[in-house]
């Protein structure tokens, strides 16, 4: 692994162990779910899940999701989804997820390379392909059009593997969704709240009501 990612992991780790695990919850997983549109039920088991998973990965080295899935009591896209929480959260390492060969795998010098390129853009700054393609070196001695097309593919190539967090590629338009960002828009106008019948995170404008697409319950903001 570069040297780059193993001192940012380490100084990760050691600032903030505690309060990631902390910060490790139902709430926020199904949040996150939510942004990549997986409607996620409450789930009894969900803590002993999450840590069976992390036992997995980081104790066991184990690269077979199925065999994640099966030790952690999970459906395999539901262990994917835990995986990718996990990355997120950076209490897992730096993986890559291949839904073919159902696998998670250290990231190879390939896939390093071209996340340290574009690190600061996406987690930093947030940039869409555009801006990106203007960070680049040299950006002048070809058409802007063909350096954005390069661009989006080495972003495809770390969306398709999973090996990027938080965000989401749309492919119709080239846009990239960041979870961030677009949580903090819906906490500016809307409220979360679990479904009083089946407890699917929905989001309700303010003091308005709406229906739980899950299973058409009225949800209400009572506040």
């Amino acid at each position: 692994m570069f040297k780059w990612l193993k001192r940012l992991f380490k100084k990760d780790s050691n600032n903030s162990k505690k309060n990631k695990k902390d910060n490790i919850n139902e709430w926020s997983y199904q949040r996150f779910a939510g942004f990549y549109d997986e409607k996620v039920l409450l789930d009894p088991l969900f803590n002993d899940k999450i840590k069976s998973i992390i036992d997995c990965v980081n104790n066991k080295r184990m690269d077979s999701i199925d065999e994640i899935a099966k030790v952690s009591n999970c459906t395999f896209d539901e262990c994917v989804m835990k995986l990718r929480y996990l990355k997120n959260k950076r209490v897992i390492g730096n993986y890559s997820l291949d839904r073919i060969n159902r696998t998670i795998r250290k990231c190879t010098e390939q896939d390093e390379e071209i996340l340290k390129k574009y690190y600061n853009m996406i987690y930093v700054n947030h940039y869409q392909i555009s801006e990106m393609a203007k960070q680049l070196p040299n950006y002048h001695n070809k058409p802007l059009t063909i350096i954005e097309e390069d661009v989006y593919k080495d972003i495809k190539y770390l969306y398709d593997k999973s090996i990027v967090n938080g965000i989401k590629l749309i492919p119709s338009t080239k846009e990239i969704k960041y979870y961030t960002i677009e949580k903090h828009k819906k906490e500016e106008y809307c409220v979360t709240i679990n479904c009083p019948k089946c407890g699917v995170l929905v989001d309700v404008e303010k003091n308005k009501s709406v229906r739980c697409d899950y299973c058409n319950s009225l949800v209400e903001d009572k506040e």
